[in-house]
Protein backbone atom coordinates (compact mmCIF):
# COMPACT_ATOMS: atom_id res chain seq x y z
CA UNK A 1 0.00 0.00 0.00
CA UNK A 2 2.65 2.10 1.04
CA UNK A 3 3.62 1.74 -2.74
CA UNK A 4 0.52 3.13 -4.26
CA UNK A 5 0.81 6.45 -1.50
CA UNK A 6 4.05 6.96 -2.94
CA UNK A 7 3.34 6.24 -6.49
CA UNK A 8 0.34 8.99 -5.87
CA UNK A 9 2.20 11.56 -3.97
CA UNK A 10 4.96 11.70 -6.91
CA UNK A 11 2.86 12.18 -9.58
CA UNK A 12 0.97 15.02 -7.36
CA UNK A 13 3.74 16.19 -6.75
CA UNK A 14 4.79 16.56 -10.60
CA UNK A 15 1.14 18.02 -11.26
CA UNK A 16 1.93 20.76 -8.56
CA UNK A 17 5.21 21.53 -9.92
CA UNK A 18 4.37 22.72 -13.52
CA UNK A 19 1.87 25.70 -11.77
CA UNK A 20 4.92 26.62 -9.77
CA UNK A 21 7.17 26.93 -12.43
CA UNK A 22 4.73 28.33 -14.45
CA UNK A 23 4.71 31.26 -11.79
CA UNK A 24 8.53 31.35 -10.77
CA UNK A 25 9.11 32.12 -15.05
CA UNK A 26 6.80 34.95 -15.09
CA UNK A 27 8.32 36.23 -11.82
CA UNK A 28 11.80 36.14 -13.43
CA UNK A 29 10.39 37.56 -16.86
CA UNK A 30 8.82 40.16 -15.02
CA UNK A 31 12.11 41.18 -13.08
CA UNK A 32 14.31 40.85 -16.01
CA UNK A 33 17.76 39.80 -14.27
CA UNK A 34 19.84 36.92 -14.64
CA UNK A 35 20.58 36.91 -10.79
CA UNK A 36 17.25 36.66 -9.52
CA UNK A 37 16.02 34.48 -12.35
CA UNK A 38 19.42 31.96 -11.07
CA UNK A 39 17.76 32.20 -7.57
CA UNK A 40 14.40 31.50 -7.94
CA UNK A 41 14.92 28.63 -10.11
CA UNK A 42 17.50 27.45 -7.42
CA UNK A 43 14.43 27.71 -4.89
CA UNK A 44 11.98 26.23 -7.18
CA UNK A 45 14.41 23.45 -7.84
CA UNK A 46 15.23 23.05 -3.59
CA UNK A 47 11.38 23.31 -3.11
CA UNK A 48 10.38 20.21 -5.31
CA UNK A 49 13.57 18.08 -4.59
CA UNK A 50 12.70 18.88 -0.98
CA UNK A 51 9.56 17.85 -0.56
CA UNK A 52 10.43 14.94 -2.90
CA UNK A 53 13.38 13.86 -0.30
CA UNK A 54 11.61 14.61 2.63
CA UNK A 55 8.66 12.33 1.51
CA UNK A 56 11.04 9.56 1.35
CA UNK A 57 12.85 10.01 4.31
CA UNK A 58 9.31 10.50 7.00
CA UNK A 59 7.37 8.09 5.11
CA UNK A 60 10.09 5.53 5.24
CA UNK A 61 9.59 4.78 1.61
CA UNK A 62 11.72 2.57 -0.41
CA UNK A 63 13.69 4.59 -3.15
CA UNK A 64 12.13 3.22 -6.34
CA UNK A 65 12.49 3.85 -10.27
CA UNK A 66 8.39 4.41 -10.28
CA UNK A 67 8.71 7.36 -8.00
CA UNK A 68 10.75 9.35 -10.27
CA UNK A 69 8.80 8.04 -13.01
CA UNK A 70 5.48 9.50 -11.52
CA UNK A 71 7.07 12.65 -10.70
CA UNK A 72 8.11 12.93 -14.02
CA UNK A 73 5.24 11.70 -15.77
CA UNK A 74 3.22 14.22 -13.76
CA UNK A 75 5.35 16.93 -14.81
CA UNK A 76 5.06 16.03 -18.33
CA UNK A 77 0.87 15.60 -18.14
CA UNK A 78 0.19 19.74 -16.64
CA UNK A 79 3.05 20.86 -19.32
CA UNK A 80 1.42 19.19 -22.31
CA UNK A 81 -1.90 20.36 -21.32
CA UNK A 82 -0.55 23.98 -20.13
CA UNK A 83 1.93 24.16 -23.05
CA UNK A 84 1.13 27.59 -25.35
CA UNK A 85 0.60 26.90 -29.29
CA UNK A 86 2.06 29.42 -31.83
CA UNK A 87 -0.38 31.39 -33.25
CA UNK A 88 -0.44 30.38 -36.73
CA UNK A 89 -1.65 32.24 -39.90
CA UNK A 90 -4.19 30.83 -41.99
CA UNK A 91 -3.65 29.75 -45.27
CA UNK A 92 -5.30 31.32 -48.21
Amino acid sequence: MIELYSFLFCLGLGIAARPLFIAVSLLAKRTNLIPVTVVLDFLFACTVGGAFIAYVILSGAVLAPYMFAALFSGYLITYRLTKKTPNKKPRE
